[in-house]
C-alpha cells in the first residue's frame, strides 16, 4: 500500500510540472485545434518569412524551448507563434484562423495558407509525413492525404470563421456520430462532418471542407466536428 500511495504522488507531482514529460505525452496531440487556454502565457518567439505550418514546426523544431505553435493567416498576414508550454495551455487567439499544434504533431499541413484557407489544412498537397504508420496505409496519392491533413480535429466544436460555408447535405434518421461517420465515407466529396442537437433533435451534416473550417454552431445548436479520418 505504501509503494501504491508513493507511486499516486509522484505522478501527481510530474503531472503538475509544466514542461515536464508527461506533461507533454498528454498534450501532444492537439493538433491542428484552435486553442482555447484561460492564462496569459505569450509567445517566447514569432519567427518571420514563415509560409506554412510546417516551416512553423521547423522553427519551433529548432528551439530548445518550443513545445508548441501557433500557425494561421490573420488578415491577409500570416502569423507563427512559438510557445514554451503544450498546446493545450496556448491561450485562446484573437481569430479562430490561428490553431495550435504541438512539437509532435506528424500530421501538419505544408501548404500555404490563403482568405479561403486561413490554416492551411482544407488542402491534401505536402503534408508533413512524419512517422504516422497511416500514411502507408494511404498510399501517398492526393485524396488520401486530403484526409489525412486534418484528421487531428475529432469531437470539438465547430469554430470555423466562414459563416456561410454549406454543407454538402444533411442525412435523416441519423442518431449518432458514427452513423453520420458512415454516411461522410460513403460520399467521395465528404471531408468532415458534424453531429448533435440543434433545438433538440439531432442533426447530421456532410461537408466538403475539413472540420477546422465548418462554420461555428448559432444558438439551439450543440455539435461536435469530426474529420472523415477520424474514429468514432
Amino acid at each position: 500500500m505504501q509503494t501504491f500511495t508513493t507511486l499516486v504522488a509522484t505522478f501527481a507531482a510530474l503531472s503538475g510540472v509544466s514542461g515536464s514529460p508527461l506533461t507533454h505525452l498528454f498534450a501532444r496531440d492537439t493538433c491542428g485545434s484552435a486553442p482555447t487556454a484561460s492564462g496569459s502565457q505569450t509567445p517566447i518567439q514569432q519567427p518571420t518569412d514563415i509560409k506554412t505550418a510546417s516551416a512553423c514546426q521547423s522553427a519551433c523544431n529548432a528551439n530548445g524551448q518550443c513545445q508548441s505553435f501557433v500557425f494561421g493567416m490573420v488578415d491577409n498576414t500570416i502569423k507563427c507563434m512559438l510557445f514554451s508550454v503544450p498546446a493545450s495551455q496556448v491561450p485562446a487567439q484573437s481569430s479562430q484562423n490561428l490553431v495550435a499544434f504541438d512539437k509532435a504533431c506528424t500530421s501538419v499541413p505544408a501548404v500555404a495558407p490563403t482568405s479561403s484557407n486561413p490554416t492551411g489544412a482544407n488542402t491534401g498537397q505536402g503534408t508533413n509525413q512524419g512517422t504516422n504508420s497511416g500514411n502507408n496505409q494511404q498510399g501517398g496519392n492526393k485524396p488520401a492525404g486530403q484526409k489525412l491533413a486534418a484528421r487531428d480535429t475529432c469531437g470539438a466544436t465547430p469554430a470555423g470563421s466562414n459563416a456561410n460555408q454549406a454543407p454538402l447535405s444533411q442525412p435523416a434518421n441519423i442518431n449518432s456520430a458514427a452513423d453520420c461517420l458512415t454516411k461522410c465515407k460513403s460520399d467521395p466529396n465528404c471531408k468532415s462532418l458534424e453531429f448533435g442537437p440543434e433545438n433538440g433533435a439531432n442533426v447530421c451534416r456532410l461537408f466538403s471542407v475539413a472540420a477546422s473550417a465548418v462554420p461555428a454552431p448559432t444558438n439551439g445548436q450543440s455539435f461536435q466536428v469530426y474529420d472523415v479520418g477520424c474514429s468514432v
